[in-house]
């Protein structure tokens, strides 16, 4: 299993915009077709869910594009941190080629 999640991991280091957005269209279309495959008496508990699960998402991705664009919300132990796991990232390109 880890390696399935680190081969996993490469792929999406390797991956640009375009690459994500298939992937989404992929998932998506994969989702609406599990949706109208649902009977009847079933679909308002997955509405349910998925509602849920759109929201939680939704608010999660919300905070982190406020973290990156808002210049309060950051205080100067959490840019360390970042700047010092950004180094290891860069290193760990230059060991990969």
């Amino acid at each position: 299993m880890k390696k399935l999640l680190g081969l996993l991991n490469d792929y999406v280091l390797e991956c640009d915009w375009k690459d994500m957005a298939l992937i989404k269209t992929c998932v998506c279309a994969f989702g609406v077709m599990l949706g109208l495959s649902l009977p009847r008496e079933k679909k308002k508990p997955a509405m349910i869910l998925s509602g849920i699960l759109f929201v939680a998402t939704s608010a999660l991705l919300a905070v982190r594009l406020l973290e990156q664009f808002c210049p309060f919300c950051g205080t100067e132990e959490e840019e360390e941190a970042q700047s010092k796991e950004d180094e290891g990232f860069v290193m760990r390109i230059i060991e990969e080629e």
